[in-house]
């Protein structure tokens, strides 16, 4: 790697030895030799990636192709398909050459990011759920110059289930009778859903005693150890920087193209899901739906809602 690095940069010629199988460069590091193959795979993303951040700090820019010894050029299209996508993982504009972006400017737009999602992060917080733009129409414009939907927000802003149990979720120990009596109206309605009831589903007196109770839906739910649905695709739909109208997409409400936790699971469904977790045991990836038997993958869109919802319940399993 060192080596390589050396020579690289005591060419001058950024193509120097590129198209001359005798030359010692390309039979050692090209693609096109097994050498070449073999210390290329060696090599880790972070690597490639330094190779950009250095350039650009060199040139106060975006690196074109043509500026990076073809070796490097070669191992970091090979990788990241496209060289766009390869600047934009290094956290550089991905508008290259002595026309692209300054490097000065690309940092304090990342800066002004940052502080934005930061904004949506506490925004989730305070109300225990994803906030939908129209709540922050403001920041909706300003971000918009950064991200093309709200879902591309959510993601980049990090607010999962994760981030819900690490900030919005707490137990409660002082229950009342009375609040014991409405966690079990909120029990039973799942035992016959098999999942966790959208807050609509609720008796209006329920929803509200809750709410006023426990802070949030989620962390009533969170009392007896349930989790809301989580929409497919979060406000993926919903560009930014657009005159937002009042027939605004707001939370799927259909369980079908949500992700839950399938409750109450009897022994076919159990079995269902285990012979799901047996293929990805065996191929190492999330089974296909349309290589699987298609009686098991009608009863498991049946008894799940959907085939990714079926998925959905393996994600447990796989991460242990």
């Amino acid at each position: 790697m060192e080596k390589l690095m050396q020579m690289a940069k005591e060419c001058k010629d950024t193509n120097y030895g590129m198209e001359n199988p005798q030359c010692e460069i390309y039979q050692k590091y090209s693609l096109e030799t097994e050498e070449g193959r073999a210390f290329y795979e060696q090599i880790e993303d972070e690597a490639l990636l330094q190779i950009l951040k250095e350039k650009a700090e060199e040139f106060g820019r975006s690196p074109s192709q043509k500026e990076i010894f073809w070796v490097w050029r070669d191992y970091i299209k090979e990788r990241f398909q496209k060289w766009p996508y390869a600047l934009q993982a290094a956290g550089l504009s991905k508008a290259a050459g002595k026309g692209g972006k300054p490097l000065a400017k690309v940092r304090k737009e990342q800066e002004e990011y940052q502080m934005l999602l930061s904004e949506v992060r506490n925004k989730a917080k305070d109300l225990c759920r994803i906030p939908h733009p129209q709540e922050m129409p403001e920041l909706s414009n300003q971000i918009a110059k950064y991200a093309s939907n709200w879902g591309q927000v959510i993601l980049e802003a990090g607010i999962d289930e994760e981030f819900f149990q690490k900030y919005a979720v707490y137990k409660v120990e002082d229950l009342e009778e009375a609040d014991r009596q409405e966690l079990a109206v909120v029990q039973e309605i799942a035992r016959q859903l098999h999942r966790a009831p959208f807050k609509q589903e609720l008796p209006e007196k329920t929803k509200k005693r809750l709410i006023e109770k426990f802070g949030s839906y989620r962390n009533a739910l969170y009392q007896i150890g349930m989790e809301p649905s989580k929409q497919r695709h979060s406000f993926s739909g919903i560009e930014l920087g657009k005159e937002m109208k009042e027939d605004v997409k707001h939370h799927q409400r259909d369980f079908r193209h949500c992700y839950y936790k399938v409750l109450n699971r009897d022994s076919q469904i159990e079995k269902d899901l285990e012979t799901l977790y047996k293929i990805w045991k065996e191929t190492g990836k999330m089974p296909d739906r349309k290589k699987v038997e298609p009686e098991l993958r009608k009863r498991l869109q049946q008894s799940c809602g959907s085939w990714a919802n079926a998925l959905y319940q393996l994600y447990d399993r796989v991460e242990k």
